[in-house]
């Protein structure tokens, strides 16, 4: 029997109704995997004249995408059990107007579709025209993947411009201060340039932020916390890129939906991110458009507070100043809440007083810590450890502990 969510007449390009009542076919392409379905399907479309016009058969995701770019169908017949069928596809797939219609074998699916934003499916053993009927009967209004709940906490993101400013030490220690005052916080490494977290804490260096964008497209089969590594009583953390070439596989609505978990799994959630923010050229994969800096610009529009780590130098600011200009060009609106946290800073406190003055005349508000020089941290950077392990008398760790950074509600 063939079960099918939502149903309604789609209206073609000419406001007309692409249905069996108005002459016209429903377009459709379809990706089986090599299922035997495929076959008897087209066929009986094609012999019993049910108003179904299959376009092409495709072999696997690129192609499918490639088609639906190109063709606009009116709807993707894809095997369920393929494991490339997850929330990317289908929303980038909605966004060209072609609805997907998952064929499960006899057995059924034993994955959660609409947790994907598939809410049409029909069954291998169904005849052609009853698949015909459920074809003809796509709502026009195609349903997307329902978004992971979003929990109370809060999500900081440390960003800055090139040249080693300090981002991962600052995000690093910012998110060990907060476990130890007793804040369940998640360090993440989203840096898809240069991750490091996982060195700098001693970790193993496991693609946890890759399993958890993969059960993110694939609708959270298991949760968040299978991916996160205990680094400390309150400090959990989601490694970063075992090597960075693999940044093509976090797509940024997956990435959303991790950080939506993320505010779930813990009240302060730090992200330590790349420098570049500018939309790079698209990479074109497979006719699949990837962007590298899309979880940067993702997570900077998602965050609560964004915290801009600039180095206390004059090459460091001018560094600063030129990644500010262009986040103003590309995001203004995060641009406009950016907190200046200047690391390395002067000891002097009358070159301390001259350069706070300096950032405020330059981005129009002044740094909201100084972070003095910390000739310990290259030490305990070698140790794989962080400056909280050896306690807070560093006057480094005492002015990061005074920037004010606000969390979630306790949970509970």
């Amino acid at each position: 029997m063939t079960t099918l969510h939502g149903v309604g007449p789609k209206e073609g390009g000419d406001g007309s109704r692409r249905t069996g009542d108005t002459g016209r076919p429903v377009t459709v392409v379809t990706c089986a995997g090599g299922a035997p379905w495929e076959v008897p399907f087209i066929d009986g479309f094609a012999r019993r004249g049910l108003g179904v016009h299959v376009v092409r058969r495709c072999v696997e995701a690129g192609e499918l995408l490639g088609v639906a770019m190109a063709d606009r169908p009116d709807a993707a017949v894809v095997a369920a059990e393929l494991p490339w069928l997850d929330r990317e596809l289908v929303e980038v797939l909605a966004e060209h107007g072609v609805a997907v219609v998952a064929v499960e074998g006899a057995e059924g699916a034993p994955r959660a579709l609409e947790a994907i934003g598939v809410a049409r499916r029909v069954r291998a053993t169904d005849p052609p025209e009853e698949v015909a009927r459920a074809l003809l009967g796509l709502d026009p209004d195609l349903p997307t993947p329902a978004p992971a709940p979003r929990g109370s906490g809060r999500v900081v993101a440390v960003w800055g411009a090139p040249g080693a400013p300090g981002r991962t030490t600052v995000a690093a220690h910012l998110a060990a201060l907060a476990a130890c005052s007793g804040i369940r916080t998640l360090l993440v490494d989203a840096d898809v340039w240069a991750p490091s977290v996982a060195q700098l804490l001693g970790l193993a260096e496991d693609p946890s932020v890759l399993r958890a964008a993969r059960l993110a497209a694939a609708g959270w089969p298991e949760p968040l916390d299978a991916c996160l590594h205990d680094a400390d009583r309150d400090l959990v953390v989601l490694t970063g890129l075992p090597r960075p070439e693999l940044w093509i596989e976090l797509r940024a609505r997956s990435w959303l939906e991790v950080l939506a978990a993320a505010r779930t799994a813990a009240r302060l959630v730090v992200c330590d991110l790349a420098a570049p923010v500018e939309e790079d050229e698209e990479l074109i994969t497979d006719r699949i458009p990837y962007r590298r800096n899309a979880v940067t610009l993702a997570t900077l529009q998602a965050a609560d507070q964004v915290l801009q780590v600039v180095r206390g130098d004059p090459v460091g600011v001018r560094r600063g100043v030129l990644a500010l200009r262009m986040l103003r060009e590309e995001v203004p609106e995060v641009a406009a809440r950016v907190e200046v946290v200047v690391n390395h800073a002067p000891d002097a406190g009358r070159d301390r007083q001259d350069l706070s003055r300096m950032i405020e005349d330059l981005v129009g508000r002044r740094p909201a810590a100084l972070l003095p020089p910390e000739p310990v941290l290259a030490r305990v950077v070698w140790e794989g450890r962080l400056l909280t392990a050896r306690g807070r008398r560093s006057r480094w760790l005492r002015e990061l502990t005074a920037l004010r950074v606000e969390v979630g509600p306790r949970c509970g």
